[in-house]
C-alpha cells in the first residue's frame, strides 16, 4: 500500500532542569516543582529535590573529609616508617622457646574450668564470689531497686541479695489501666478529652499558676529542650505523671522511674524561662520550684531511681543558669553518683530474663546513662574542666550504645508557630548519634585539658590525635542518617534537636582546634592540618544554623546548651579579626567581616537571653573582649599602619541578618557605632597597660617542635592576660569583672563603646 504523508516530527515538551531522582534514575521528568510527576507517581516526595549537587544514595565524601583521610594515611605512614627504623636498630635475639605454646583466650580457658568442675564442686560458686565476683548489680529490697556494689565492697554479702534471682517477688507495679497518660491542655486541643487530676498537688502554693500556663511550659520543654539531651521522655513522662498524681492523696503514690514531685518542681524551675508571663519567667519566682524540688531530696534519696538522677539534673542547669557554679557542680555531682549507685553502665539483661524488672525498664536505665555522660561533656566544656562523668570503655567492658526505638520516633514532633508540618520527632535516633559524637567530644577533652605550658607535648604523638579526631567526626558526619542531615533542601524543615546536633558537631571542630589557633600549618603530613580555616568554617556554619534556628523558631526557645556554643564561635571571629590587622596592610574585608560576625554572635546572646540569665551574661563577657580588648588593639594597629576603615559601621555584605544586628540592641533600642568606626576614629583610645603582643608567637620559630619548646600552647598572645584556650565563660576568668557595671551590652549604644574614665 502507498504510504501517506509523513508527519512531521515535533519535539515533546522540554524542562531545563531534571530532580535528582530521575538523574539518577535516567527517568523523563517533567519538570514539575516542587515534586515532580515522575517522583509523585512512584511514591518518592520526599526524595524529589532540585539542587545541583543533590544526588539520591549514599552521601559522597567532601574534599576536606578526604583531606583529612590523606593527613591520617601520611601521620600513619610516617609512623610507621619511625618504628620500622625503630625496629632496624634492635638487637635480635632467640625468643622461639617463648612462642611454643599459645596461650588460650579467657574464654576458652574459662570453659575447660567450667567442664571440669563436677557437680560435688559445692564451695566453687562461694570460692568465685570471694575472689573474682562477677554479679555486681544486687537487689535491695529495702531501697526497692537495683544497687551497684563493687568487687571490694563486704555489702555484696548483705541481705537476700546473694539468693536465687528465680525466688525473688518482681518489682513491676500492677497498673489498672496502662495507657492512661496526663493530657497537655493546649489551645488546639479538645477540652473533653482531658481527665481530671490533682496536677498542682506537689507545685508551691507561692506561685500563681494554672493549669494551661503550665502544661504549655512543659510542651515548649518537652519540644525545644529535653527533645536534645533526653532527660525526660514526654510520654513516659505523662504517663508517670497521671499514675502518682490520680492515685488519692490518702494513699502512698506510686515509685515511678520517669515521674517524682521532685522531678516535676525541677523541670519547671528551669522550663519556666519560656513562660510569656514575666512573673513566671522570674528568678525569683522559679527559685520557689528549685527549693520545691530541694525539700523533696531526703525523701527521695531513701529510694532512689531514675527520675531522682534527672531531677538534680535538672536543678544543675537551674544554678548553672543563675551564674551559681558551686551548688550547679553540687547538683550534678549528686545525680552522677545516682547514676553510678544505680548500676546504670552494667548491664542488666539478667534481671529481665529472671522477671524482676521489665525490658522497658532496662532501656530506660541505658537511656539515662547516655543522658548523663552526654550531659557531663556538655558541662565539662562549659565550666572548661576534665570530663568526671562514667567512662563508656571501662575495662575493655563498652556500654552499649543507646537503643533506637523506631515506634517512639515516629511520634509526632510539631509547634504550630513555626508553620512546619508535623514529622517525625526521632527522638532515640538523635540519641543514638549524638551519644557517639559525644564519645569523640571526650577525646577531644583530653587532649585540650592535656595541653600545659610547663609539659610541652609529644609534636608527633598530638598531631596523630588531631587528626585521628579529625577523621571520626568527618566520618561521623558522612554516616548521619539521611533523616536527621541538615541540607538546603530541608533545611527550613529543620527540628531543635537536628539543629542543636549539628551546632554541637561544629562546636567540636572548635573546641579541637581553638587551641592552635596561631600555630603555622607546616609543610608535609606530620604538621598539614589548618587550624584556622578549620575554626572558621565551623564558626560560619554555627552562625548559619543559628540563622535558620531564628527564623523558624525566635531565639527564646533555645536550650542552654547553645550559649557556650556561640560564645565559641565569637572568639573565633576575634581572633580572625585580630589576624587581619597583623600583617604589612589591613585586610580591611576581612577585619569588617570579621567583626561583623563577632556583633553577630553578641545579638544572637543578647536574644537568648531574654529567656537564660547565663546567655545574657555570656554576651556581655564578649562584648567586653570585643569593646575592651580589641579596639585599643585595632584602633593602634590602624594608627600605626596610617590606615583608615571605610564604611566601617557598614555590616559585612556575607552576613543576611546583620543589618538587623547593626540596628538593633539586646534591649531593641539603636545601637551604637561600629567597634570599627569608634576605633578607625579614635586611635588614641588605645592604653597604655595593656601590652600588645604579636598575634603570631610563633612567628620567630623554624619548626614545630621548637615552636611548642619556645612558646608552648600559647596561643592567644593579643589577648594580654586572657587565657582564651579556657572554655569557662567566666566574667571573672576574663577579668572583665569590673566591666558588668559599666552598661555593656546595655540599652544605650555609648555606653556600649566607650571606654571608662581612668581605664
Amino acid at each position: 500500500m502507498p504510504k501517506g504523508p509523513a508527519l512531521p516530527k515535533v519535539r515533546g515538551p522540554y524542562t531545563t532542569q531534571a530532580c535528582a531522582v530521575c538523574r539518577s534514575k535516567k527517568a523523563k521528568c517533567d519538570g514539575v516543582k516542587p515534586v515532580c510527576g515522575y517522583c509523585a507517581a512512584s511514591a518518592r516526595d520526599d526524595e524529589c529535590s532540585w539542587g545541583k549537587d543533590d544526588k539520591p544514595g549514599p552521601k559522597a565524601r567532601t574534599e576536606a573529609h578526604f583531606e583529612a583521610l590523606q593527613k591520617r594515611v601520611d601521620s600513619l605512614q610516617a609512623y610507621v616508617d619511625l618504628l620500622e627504623g625503630t625496629l632496624a636498630k634492635c638487637i635480635c635475639q632467640d625468643v622461639s622457646s617463648h612462642l611454643r605454646v599459645r596461650p588460650q583466650p579467657p574464654e576458652e580457658q574459662r570453659g575447660k574450668e567450667q567442664n571440669n568442675s563436677g557437680p560435688d564442686d559445692s564451695d566453687q560458686e562461694i570460692i568465685l564470689e570471694l575472689t573474682a565476683p562477677m554479679q555486681r548489680l544486687k537487689l535491695d529490697d529495702r531501697l526497692c531497686g537495683l544497687l551497684l556494689h563493687g568487687s571490694t565492697a563486704p555489702f555484696r554479702f548483705c541481705g537476700p541479695s546473694i539468693c536465687p534471682l528465680n525466688n525473688k517477688v518482681s518489682l513491676i507495679p500492677v497498673v489498672n489501666d496502662p495507657n492512661a497518660s496526663y493530657v497537655l491542655q493546649l489551645d488546639s486541643l479538645d477540652t473533653s478529652q482531658i481527665r481530671p487530676v490533682d496536677w498542682s498537688r506537689h507545685l508551691p502554693p507561692e506561685v500563681a499558676l494554672d493549669r494551661k500556663e503550665h502544661d504549655k511550659i512543659l510542651d515548649l520543654c518537652f519540644t525545644f529542650f529535653t527533645m536534645w539531651s533526653f532527660r525526660v521522655v514526654p510520654s513516659l513522662f505523662l504517663r508517670d505523671m497521671y499514675r502518682a498524681l490520680s492515685t488519692p492523696r490518702s494513699e502512698a503514690p506510686p515509685i515511678t522511674p520517669h515521674y517524682s514531685p521532685m522531678l516535676h518542681n525541677a523541670i519547671l524551675s528551669l522550663a519556666a524561662v519560656y513562660s510569656d508571663n514575666p512573673a513566671i519567667r522570674d528568678s525569683e519566682t522559679r527559685q520557689y520550684f528549685a527549693n520545691a524540688a530541694k525539700a523533696c531530696l531526703e525523701v527521695d534519696c531513701k529510694k532512689p531511681n531514675l527520675s531522682l538522677m534527672h531531677a538534680l539534673t535538672f536543678l544543675g542547669s537551674f544554678y548553672t543558669n543563675e551564674g551559681d557554679r558551686i551548688q550547679a557542680e553540687m547538683f550534678i555531682g549528686m545525680s552522677k553518683s545516682i547514676g553510678t549507685l544505680l548500676g546504670l553502665c552494667i548491664d542488666s539483661t539478667p534481671w529481665v530474663k529472671a522477671g524482676l524488672i521489665t525490658q522497658e525498664e532496662m532501656i530506660a536505665r541505658n537511656w539515662a546513662y547516655w543522658t548523663m555522660f552526654s550531659l557531663e561533656i556538655s558541662w565539662a566544656l562549659y565550666y572548661g574542666r576534665d570530663f568526671n562523668g562514667p567512662r563508656h570503655n571501662i575495662n575493655g567492658r563498652k556500654v552499649p550504645i543507646p537503643l533506637v526505638d523506631s515506634e517512639m520516633d515516629k511520634f509526632p514532633w510539631y509547634h504550630g508557630p513555626a508553620n512546619i508540618p508535623p514529622q517525625p520527632n526521632f527522638l532515640t535516633l538523635i540519641l543514638f548519634q549524638s551519644s557517639a559524637l559525644f564519645v569523640i567530644t571526650s577525646e577531644i577533652i583530653d587532649v585540650v585539658n592535656g595541653l600545659c605550658p610547663a609539659m610541652p607535648p609529644n609534636v608527633k604523638q598530638l598531631n596523630a590525635q588531631i587528626l585521628k579526631i579529625n577523621v571520626q567526626l568527618y566520618n561521623w558526619k558522612s554516616g548521619l542518617p539521611p533523616q536527621l542531615d541538615i541540607t538546603p533542601a530541608n533545611r527550613a524543615r529543620s527540628t531543635p534537636q537536628r539543629l542543636v546536633l549539628h551546632l554541637v558537631y561544629w562546636w567540636c571542630f572548635i573546641v579541637l582546634h581553638r587551641p592552635f589557633f596561631n600555630r603555622p600549618a607546616q609543610p608535609g603530613p606530620e604538621g598539614g592540618v589548618d587550624h584556622v580555616k578549620l575554626c572558621t568554617r565551623a564558626a560560619e556554619n554555627i552562625l548559619e544554623l543559628f540563622e535558620t534556628w531564628q527564623s523558624l523558631y525566635t531565639l527564646r526557645l533555645v536550650p542552654i546548651t547553645i550559649v557556650q556554643i556561640v560564645f565559641s564561635a565569637g572568639t573565633v571571629f576575634l581572633l580572625r579579626a585580630l589576624q587581619a590587622t597583623e600583617g604589612m596592610r589591613i585586610a580591611q574585608g576581612a577585619l569588617k567581616t570579621a567583626v561583623a560576625h563577632a556583633e553577630q554572635c553578641i545579638g544572637y546572646l543578647y536574644k537568648a537571653g531574654a529567656s537564660w540569665t547565663a546567655a545574657k551574661r555570656t554576651g556581655d563577657i564578649l562584648q567586653a573582649i570585643l569593646t575592651y580588648r580589641l579596639m585599643p588593639i585595632i584602633a593602634r594597629r590602624l594608627a600605626q599602619k596610617n590606615e583608615l576603615i571605610t564604611s566601617a559601621a557598614t555590616a559585612s555584605s556575607s552576613s543576611s541578618s546583620l543589618s538587623e544586628m547593626s540596628t538593633l540592641s539586646s534591649a531593641g533600642a539603636p545601637k551604637g557605632p561600629s567597634v570599627l568606626s569608634v576605633a578607625a576614629r579614635n586611635p588614641e583610645l588605645v592604653t597604655p597597660n595593656w601590652t600588645q603582643s604579636p598575634l603570631n608567637p610563633f612567628a620567630q620559630t623554624q619548626t614545630l617542635s621548637a615552636a611548642f619548646d619556645a612558646e608552648c600552647l600559647s596561643p592567644f598572645a593579643a589577648f594580654d592576660n586572657v587565657d582564651m584556650t579556657a572554655l569557662l565563660p567566666n566574667v571573672h576568668y576574663f577579668g572583665a569583672h569590673e566591666l558588668l557595671g559599666l552598661g555593656v551590652g546595655g540599652d544605650a549604644g555609648s555606653a556600649r563603646f566607650s571606654l571608662p574614665e581612668g581605664l
